[in-house]
């Protein structure tokens, strides 16, 4: 009996690796795509979610091409910084925060310009869902380190 619940164990946690790494993978390779393939994917997840006509789904996509530019610029500056061994700091850390910021306010007034009332609505609700999930995640995590180090 003990020995079928260690197996049982084992095996647990064996697929859990496993599941864990090919997580990982399908994200690294999200980040070798260019940024027309990045625009191209998220204009048709939004035609699908949205409804988009043509008009729509050429300027979502100039929308998204530009941010992904924006995007891979700001990921390479920021590992030449790690591989240097450098860290940011702090008013780096806050214009980087308000830059962020600003583009979100501008992504929005470029959605709001592209989408019919109707479709900006559902486009807001589901980014609150987003936000919400990843909030949520992140909160859970920083739970989780915070009670590993009062234990320390």
């Amino acid at each position: 009996m003990k020995n079928r619940i260690a197996i049982l164990v084992v095996v647990f946690l064996a697929t859990t690796m496993v599941n864990a790494q090919i997580g990982s993978k399908k994200f690294k390779d999200q980040l070798n795509f260019t940024p027309d393939q990045i625009a191209t994917l998220q204009t048709k997840r939004m035609a699908l979610n949205l409804d988009l006509d043509k008009n729509q789904q050429e300027a979502i996509f100039n929308l998204k091409k530009e941010q992904a530019i924006t995007r891979q610029a700001m990921r390479k500056a920021m590992l030449e910084q790690k591989l240097n061994g450098t860290s940011p700091t702090s008013e780096e850390i806050f214009q980087l925060k308000s830059s962020r910021l600003d583009r979100m306010q501008q992504n929005k007034i470029a959605m709001q310009k592209i989408l019919n009332q109707e479709q900006f609505s559902k486009w807001q609700t589901t980014r609150k869902g987003i936000i919400t999930k990843k909030q949520g995640c992140a909160n859970f995590q920083r739970k989780g380190q915070q009670k590993f180090k009062r234990q320390s």
